[in-house]
């Protein structure tokens, strides 16, 4: 399940996103530590409120089947994943760096479009 990064994209707290789906904060936390599993019903509620398909919510991180990479998840991946570039192993401090670099660029690019 995607909801924890998808919920974290959207910024929105376990609180928040629980009260907009109807559910407890303890729900959501076991649905994002993979302890339980919500209903198609739930499901839906929840790709609305992160609006996303529920493809979305249940599609492994990474790539998916259209040859996107999500890179927030490859980012924010709880496992250590090596990042490179340029046949370099960039450091976790470099990559929330470069984390840093992409949020600053999309928050002036919505600015931009306001």
């Amino acid at each position: 399940m995607r909801i924890k990064t998808l919920r974290r994209s959207k910024g929105l707290t376990q609180k928040k996103l629980s009260e907009i789906v109807d559910v407890s904060r303890i729900y959501i936390q076991s649905l994002e530590s993979n302890r339980r599993l919500p209903s198609m019903k739930l499901l839906r509620r929840l790709a609305e409120a992160l609006d996303v398909e529920v493809v979305d919510l249940v599609h492994d991180a990474g790539r998916d089947g259209s040859g996107r990479l999500m890179l927030e998840e490859v980012l924010n991946d709880s496992e250590p994943v090596e990042i490179w570039y340029r046949s370099r192993k960039l450091s976790r401090g470099e990559v929330q760096l470069v984390q840093k670099l992409i949020e600053a660029a999309l928050s002036d690019w919505d600015r931009e479009n306001d």
